[in-house]
């Protein structure tokens, strides 16, 4: 079993381009939270998953992991569950959408996908995968902690700083990783 997870874990880059791509898609949204009305930043925040996604896949094809995977038979299943595992956030963000809590949305989405990436510690055999959610989840308190408050709802500065937070660690566990396979 080990030497499967090794596999899986070389071909895909233990998951690097997926941190790329969200990485990324993070850190425009850290952006989009300064420029421009909150609502509109809170659905980019929730949505760049729909961007990402793509662009991690379409790097895997580029570099082939798809046609050197190896057969990974009832892990393909563990696989897709720990993908999805998300979206049980989903009813609880809509409810603070609805509630125009919007700058509290990047907390909630970025620790939820803090939990995400502790399973894949397992799957590709990583500690970085412990270290950057319990790093994120302390960042994410000292930011919320530190953030201006009016009303019970975190400045639109913090929500901002919250994705950077995310986007950052995301393309730093990446670099991470990937210098394992460059060296």
């Amino acid at each position: 079993m080990i030497e499967l997870l090794e596999e899986l874990a070389r071909v895909n880059y233990s998951g690097a381009p997926f941190l790329v791509a969200y990485g990324i898609t993070w850190l425009i949204c850290g952006v989009l939270w300064q420029k421009i009305k909150l609502n509109y930043a809170a659905i980019a925040t929730l949505f760049q998953g729909i961007v990402a996604l793509p662009i991690a896949l379409l790097i895997l094809y580029i570099v082939g992991a798809f046609t050197l995977r190896p057969d990974t038979g009832i892990l393909n299943s563990l696989s897709i569950i720990i993908a999805m595992s998300q979206l049980l956030a989903i009813p609880l963000l809509i409810a603070m959408f609805q509630r125009e809590h919007y700058t509290i949305i990047p907390f909630i989405f970025s620790i939820v996908g803090a939990v995400h990436f502790l399973m894949y510690a397992w799957l590709y055999q990583e500690v970085a995968y412990i270290i950057m959610p319990i790093v994120l989840s302390v960042l994410l308190a000292v930011i919320y902690g530190k953030g201006k408050v009016n009303q019970l709802i975190i400045s639109a500065k913090s929500a901002g700083l919250a994705c950077y937070a995310t986007g950052g660690l995301l393309l730093m566990n990446a670099s991470y990783l990937l210098s394992g396979y460059i060296i």
